[in-house]
């Protein structure tokens, strides 16, 4: 399995908080970023499949949600694990985006420091404890 991370819709300030956290924890894995699902099956043609991708939850419900089920019915990377990065975290909003098929659903902190430690966290989780 390729060791890469793939993101979906960041920002530079995103990417770089998420590559701060990732080179802590692991700086032998990369991360590649794309901006919609077109590039995103791309990516994954070229250079295999992700140990991870990663959704900043911007936009609709709507539109993660086609995105996750995009991901989750296609039976080549339904079994990669999916996590969505949102601002907003209602308890409905969060159960829609597990019902299309988020693995991990995390609400961005306000602050940069504990947006970095949380993201650590979590890539710690699935980078050193979860198989694969």
């Amino acid at each position: 399995m390729s060791s890469y991370l793939l993101m979906l819709q960041a920002d530079a300030d995103d990417q770089y908080i998420t590559e701060s956290a990732l080179a802590a924890i692991n700086p032998s894995v990369t991360i590649k970023y794309v901006d919609n699902s077109e590039e995103m099956e791309q990516t994954i043609a070229l250079n295999g499949e992700p140990l991870l991708i990663l959704v900043n939850d911007q936009g609709t419900l709507k539109e993660r949600g086609r995105t996750l089920r995009q991901l989750k019915t296609n039976d080549s990377y339904a079994h990669i694990p999916v996590v969505l990065l949102g601002e907003r975290s209602s308890a409905d909003y969060v159960k829609e985006c597990y019902r299309a098929g988020a693995s991990t659903f995390i609400t961005k902190p306000s602050s940069v420091e504990a947006t970095q430690k949380k993201i650590q966290q979590f890539l710690s989780y699935w980078l050193e404890v979860a198989e694969h």
